[in-house]
């Protein structure tokens, strides 16, 4: 018997940790309006070592969501904006970067801040 991991994991997690968001579907549907939606924002930290032993420090920022919450799931270079954190915390724009199903129901959104200089 198969297990169905979107219903049975996924909802009840996404509806307690999923924050809303907006996203521009800059890539994914060119000259489309931006849209609400829903995901879990997490950062991990990187350690690199170097050759010569040194550490180099970065961290990876990621938006989780749920395929079956889209139409046409958002891909590299849509933006999305997170008005808030779950702490309450303004967050901003952020540019996805990279998409990856786990083949469960879930893509693993990486993005990077977005900002412009003027």
């Amino acid at each position: 018997m198969a297990v169905n991991m979107d219903v049975l994991l996924q909802i009840p997690t996404f509806d307690f940790w999923a924050i809303p968001v907006t996203f521009t579907p800059l890539a994914s549907q060119p000259g489309q309006g931006a849209y609400q939606g829903r995901g879990i924002l997490n950062t991990y930290t990187i350690d690199v070592p170097g050759i010569d032993g040194s550490l180099y420090a970065d961290q990876r920022t990621i938006l989780d969501i749920r395929e079956s919450e889209f139409v046409v799931l958002p891909e590299q270079n849509d933006h999305v904006t997170i008005p808030r954190d779950s702490n309450n915390v303004p967050k901003g724009t952020y540019q996805i970067i990279n998409s990856v199903s786990n083949g469960g129901g879930q893509t693993v959104l990486t993005i990077r801040k977005y900002e412009t200089f003027e």
